[in-house]
């Protein structure tokens, strides 16, 4: 009984916090619209994806 409780508020933490993280996400989203900067960003090098990869 005691585990099954856990579980079920464990649930509802995760809940929240979902719920809270996903609000946050929209006000982010609604004061700063950020414009596409794909053209600008330099490519990564490829010693580093080498290194990365392992």
């Amino acid at each position: 009984m005691h585990f099954e409780l856990h579980q079920i508020r464990s649930q509802e933490l995760i809940r929240e916090a979902d719920e809270y993280r996903l609000a946050r996400q929209a006000r982010r989203a609604k004061a700063a619209p950020r414009p596409m900067a794909a053209s600008t960003s330099q490519p990564t090098p490829r010693r580093l994806l080498a290194w990365l990869r392992g």
